[in-house]
């Protein structure tokens, strides 16, 4: 049934706003280091060519498709995040947030968090299968009670919520927790 609130058709151009977002991103890198120089017309052409090259490969649009919503829901988690601290403390700005060594290296941590986990969800069951395959046929391991399966988001999951490795992440949680209070930092 098509209600007014039906946003399936925006999927067709999703190509159109991963080209958007390259062209962004590469036109204010290029503005902002002048790597090219002063001129806008000729940041503006590199981006342009930068867009469209991205949107040869199949495989970079997926992925930049999935990367995305990511990066939105972060930057307005992190905007809200700012707001709440400016209610408390009014000398907290933008600028020194992210001047801050600890909120940088957060936001890298998170950029490549969300980059590998585009990687894996675009390209990850195609590179499992072509890491166990023999020629044409593709090995596939049957154990009871293991997460190896056929899926490689399930396989994934069942890796990372696995009591095992659960239980080494709260490890070195504790481990990072302690050495830091202890070194002072």
């Amino acid at each position: 049934m098509a209600t007014v609130l039906d946003l399936g058709l925006l999927q067709y151009f999703d190509v159109i706003f991963v080209a958007l977002a390259v062209w962004c991103i590469v036109f204010a890198i290029l503005q902002k280091t002048e790597a090219l120089g002063k001129a806008m017309g000729i940041n503006a052409i590199v981006a342009a060519a930068a867009a469209f090259m991205i949107l040869l490969s199949e495989t970079l649009v997926s992925v930049i498709s999935f990367m995305i919503p990511w990066f939105v829901v972060v930057i307005i988690f992190f905007v809200l995040m700012l707001l709440i601290f400016q209610t408390f403390d009014k000398n907290i700005n933008l600028a020194a947030a992210i001047a801050d060594k600890t909120v940088y290296w957060a936001i890298i941590g998170i950029s490549l968090i969300i980059l590998l986990a585009a990687i894996g969800n675009v390209a990850g069951q195609g590179l499992t299968e072509a890491a166990f395959s023999d020629g044409d046929n593709v090995t596939t391991v049957s154990t009871s009670g293991g997460v190896a399966s056929t899926s490689f988001s399930g396989s994934l999951m069942s890796t990372l919520f696995h009591p095992k490795v659960l239980g080494l992440i709260i490890l070195f949680g504790i481990a990072i927790f302690a050495i830091a209070f202890l070194s002072g930092g």
